[in-house]
């Protein structure tokens, strides 16, 4: 097996770790009401840092193409390594997605008749949200036109190209060789969880928070085979399977161009190879390629 295929495996099992854990929280609290908004940011933080630790000696974790292509931008990441995460990332994604459906399959008709919702019709993105993202919130602030004012697509693709741009700037710091203050290598994947658990916790209620296009689009791609139709694509505003796409790329390459051209000047002149992702640990020596 070549690097690069190593590499990809490790992208869809760690992809898969993340996704597995983070829209498992979202389903039990779809479902359950048993996870308040806390519980399921503080569990998306540690699906990113379990992930990290798996596969972060090999691919460097990236779990994300956005990441992915900040990395390429900005720390010397090849471009031709560029679709082949990408892809393995949405792989991983929808086999995770795959499985909970299966798992929680039989909580759906319930749900739905207590909703008053069908599969496929408006309103049942109140369903689909265990599995993607919908502006505004579904379950907290609604799917009715008044709900739907309260977060444009503008608004809706400003709040997620912030919070990925906040992502990807906080893990070029803290992945960053002149940083004489930054975490130990190991350490690093716990702060970008905490990070990620934050970013969850204060942007839900507007977009659901995606961050990584993978996350969303994988399950959205199962969600459409189950029989939700345009609720899936184009989604319900006719806008939120592309959003959550361009919005996230869009600010990790904002957010990495302002860490790079701004901050890391500031560090001074020692010129290190940059990081092309995590820097843990794997036997002696780290799997980059």
């Amino acid at each position: 097996m070549s690097l690069t295929a190593k590499e990809c495996v490790a992208e869809i099992l760690g992809t898969f770790i993340l996704v597995f854990f983070g829209d498992m929280a979202v389903h039990m609290a779809v479902h359950t009401g048993g996870m308040d908004l806390w519980g399921v940011s503080m569990l998306w933080g540690l699906a990113v840092v379990m992930a990290c630790y798996a596969v972060g000696p090999v691919s460097g974790a990236h779990l994300n193409p956005a990441v992915t292509l900040a990395m390429a931008c900005y720390r010397g990441f090849s471009w031709k390594k560029v679709i082949p995460y990408i892809v393995s990332q949405v792989i991983g994604a929808f086999t995770a997605a795959a499985l909970i459906g299966c798992l929680w399959r039989g909580f759906i008709p319930g749900l739905a008749e207590k909703l008053g919702v069908v599969i496929g019709q408006p309103g049942s993105q109140k369903l689909m949200m265990a599995f993607s993202c919908f502006f505004p919130n579904p379950g907290m602030i609604g799917v009715d036109a008044a709900s739907w004012a309260k977060v444009t697509p503008g608004i809706a693709f400003t709040v997620e190209a912030a919070a990925t741009g906040v992502l990807v700037f906080m893990i070029l710091a803290l992945t960053e060789n002149r940083h004489e203050g930054a975490p130990k290598s190991n350490l690093v994947p716990w702060f970008i969880g905490l990070l990620v658990a934050a970013l969850v916790g204060v942007s839900a209620p507007l977009t659901m928070t995606c961050l990584n296009p993978a996350r969303d689009f994988g399950p959205r791609v199962f969600a459409y085979l189950q029989g939700y139709g345009s609720i899936a694509f184009p989604g319900p505003r006719g806008v939120e399977w592309w959003l959550y796409i361009v919005s996230p790329i869009a600010g990790a390459i904002m957010g990495g161009a302002l860490y790079e051209l701004v901050l890391r000047p500031l560090f001074g002149k020692v010129d290190l190879k940059p990081s092309q992702g995590l820097d843990l640990p794997s036997g002696g020596s780290n799997v980059k390629g």
